[in-house]
This record gives structure tokens, sequence and C-alpha cells, in this order.
């Protein structure tokens, strides 16, 4: 390509910007990936509904968003048909996230009742009890990652409990949820990378249908694949896999980045650490914004048109791809006041950060839940301090997260 991407942003086309975005390994790509919403309002602004040279639409404004993620029409399954699919793409096609109705309807209604209010509410000690053993353990220790040794423990460890392994499979049930998370990018990725996802997810397929045999041989258990189970013919078994690797991988990505991404926003906004410190009551509007501001969710998952639509007042030919930029629409400024501004007290939870419609995050309250306890008990334990100059922010499409986030005991 003869353009320069080196240039600044600011010298670079509006299709030159979105290149880079789409492209999650280019070597010109740090600015977009450490600040994406700069090329965000840029984007909004020339066009909130925009599609570019390599196909895809993305979709930037609130209002727009809203349209999309609400609206039953547009299709979830597109890779039916499509060539190359991998494996472990194949078996996420039985997964609630990537069928429409019927088959959607069916899924997630069996699916939905590991995730009632009280069904969610009830992992509130388990919670807690995750968060303080991981806090007591890095009590004695002057420095660590708040990521490798904190964030990430959290959702994984109330995983192996609701999924009923022990421990013990920590290691393996990390390593699996980032080979599955990796295989949802909608972007080609270099073979060496691919192959190993692919033989890491084809661990987890085999583990997960070895644990069906064995909780159908003893059955009347409370961990999420009994239950499944026991809906009987509502759900398969290819399904019920499928399913938990699905809640494997959207539930441990998202959580993790959540806890961390907050904890970040905390450490460079020292007003708010205050606040939070002094005032628990707040975490929870906190958390909210920390959805909204930076939320673990960038994209979401790829909409399809079934027929010629209008998005917007945009025409949307038949089997073109749609990607709402759930961080853009959340900065929006027809939505939010001063959207730049974190502000833990902004009471406006509007935020687009786990989708809408018949595919809304099914594990949001979840989610919710395990960050609110995790902030209570870090409002509580001696202050943090951020332990580098930078951090560095991953390029992953569908997510926002970080390689790591250094930290030290104030």
């Amino acid at each position: 390509m003869a353009t320069d991407l080196a240039a600044s942003p600011q010298s670079r086309s509006i299709a030159e910007e979105a290149m880079l975005y789409l492209t999650s390994h280019h070597p010109d790509r740090g600015e977009i990936t450490a600040d994406p919403y700069r090329f965000f309002d840029r984007l909004r602004e020339h066009a909130p509904v925009y599609r570019t040279a390599q196909g895809p639409i993305l979709v930037t404004s609130y209002d727009a968003t809203q349209q999309l993620v609400k609206d039953r029409r547009w299709s979830r399954e597109e890779m039916e048909g499509k060539e190359g699919i991998t494996p472990t793409q194949q078996i996420f096609l039985e997964s609630l996230a990537f069928r429409d109705p019927p088959d959607h309807t069916r899924l997630r209604a069996v699916v939905s009742r590991l995730f009632t209010p009280r069904a969610v509410e009830q992992n509130r000690q388990d919670i807690s009890e995750i968060v303080q053993d991981l806090l007591d353990g890095l009590r004695d220790r002057a420095e660590f990652d708040f990521i490798q040794d904190f964030s990430y423990k959290v959702p994984l460890r109330l995983i192996c409990r609701l999924v009923g392994v022990p421990p013990t499979m920590e290691d393996d049930f990390l390593a699996w949820g980032e080979a599955l998370h990796g295989s949802l990018e909608p972007l080609t990725q270099p073979a060496d990378v691919a192959a190993r996802r692919e033989s890491t997810a084809a661990e987890c397929f085999a583990y997960f249908e070895e644990l069906i045999k064995e909780r159908r041989a003893t059955p009347g258990g409370t961990d999420i694949i009994s239950q499944l189970i026991q809906a009987g013919e509502e759900i398969t078994d290819l399904e019920i896999i499928a399913n938990c690797m699905l809640l494997h991988s959207a539930g441990f990505s998202t959580t993790k980045n959540l806890i961390a991404n907050g904890m970040h926003l905390l450490l460079t906004h020292p007003e708010a650490y205050d606040d939070l410190r002094a005032n628990p009551d707040v975490i929870p509007s906190a958390i909210e914004e920390m959805l909204r501001y930076e939320g673990p969710a960038r994209n979401s998952l790829c909409r399809i048109a079934p027929e010629e639509m209008e998005l917007d007042g945009v025409r949307i030919n038949k089997g073109e791809h749609v990607y709402a930029i759930l961080s853009a629409a959340n900065r929006d400024p027809a939505v939010f006041e001063d959207p730049h501004r974190f502000d833990i007290r902004r009471g406006n939870s509007r935020h687009a950060t786990f989708g809408g419609g018949i595919h809304m995050c099914l594990g949001a309250s979840l989610a919710r839940l395990e960050a609110q306890v995790a902030f209570a008990h870090l409002a509580a334990a001696p202050r943090l301090a951020l332990n580098t100059d930078r951090v560095e922010w991953l390029g992953s499409f569908l997510t926002r997260g970080m390689a790591g986030l250094p930290v030290r005991w104030a």
C-alpha cells in the first residue's frame, strides 16, 4: 500500500484509520490500540454507519448501535456455509451466541436458568471467599501484576467452582479460555497462533465431553453441566459443550478485563479512588462507569444482513457484515455529557457494553456481581499504586484489555 501509514493520526484519512483498526497486528496501529477513542470520534462525525474498504461495516453512534443490537431481524449465523471454518468455530456454531430464532430462543431459555437473579446472588459468598483469599496471598508481596495475580483469577476460580472441577485445573482452564476467546476474533490470525489455539481448544472440548459422561453417570449435581443435562431433550450434548465453552470464554475474558480496566482507571484517577475507598456505597455506580468508560467489550459480535436492510438511513446489502463498536457508542456525546470524563458518580447506566436485544450478554449480572465484590474488598484493603509509567493495551478486535498491570502496595 503506497499510503504513508506511519504519518501522524491527524494526517491519515478515515479509510486509512479504519484499515488500521481492522488489522490488529499492523505495525503502525499503535495509537489506535492505546487510545482508539479519538478515531471513534472522527469516524462517528464522518459517518456513524461506515462501510470500510475491507468489507465490514462499522457503527459508532449510540442510536445506530441500539438499532442494530435490538432488531432481531439481523442474523448471527454469519459463519454458516463459510469456507475455512476451524473446528473450534464449528463447535461455537452450536452455541446460542451464533444461533437465530427458533434455535436461539430454545437455547437461551435453557441457559438463562443459570443466570436468574437468585442463581447469580447465590455466588456472592463464593466470590467473596475467592477475592479475600487472593488478596491475603498478596499481602506480603511488595509488588505484583494485578491481572496475572488477581483479576484473571477471580472469574477463573469461580468458573471452576461452577463447572465443578478441582483447583488443580486452573492453569488448563486459563489456557482454554484464552484460546477459545481468541478463536472468536473475526480477523485472520497468524497460522502458528491459530494452530496453537485449535490444539488448546480441542483439549477443552475433550474435557467437557468427559465431564458430561461423568455427570450423566452420577446425576443430580448442582454444577452447570448437571443443570444443563437436567433440561433433557431441550438441549443436545454438543450444544451443552458449545455453550459451556462459550460461557467459559466470554465470562472469563469479560470479567477479567472489567476488574483490571476498572483498577487502572482508579489508579490513574486518584480522586475517584479516594471517593470509592471512603464511600463504598458508590461501588455499583462506579462499576457502571467503568463499563461505559473503558468497558471490556470493544465491538459486538457480528450481525449479518439476511436481506437488504437499512440502518440509520444507510442501505445494507444482503450478506454484509456489521459490527457495533460498543466502546464508541459509550462515548457518544449525544447521549453522555462530557463522555471522555471518568465520573464514578455519573449515574447514567445506559451504556451499550453488554449489547442488547435477544443477544444481550447473559452473564452481565454475574460479571457485575464479581466486580462489585472485588472492588468492595479492594476498597477495604491497603491502597494500591501503579508501578509503571505506561501499560500495554492488547490489539484484540473484540475486547479491550491490557497485557499486564504492574502495581505495588502504596
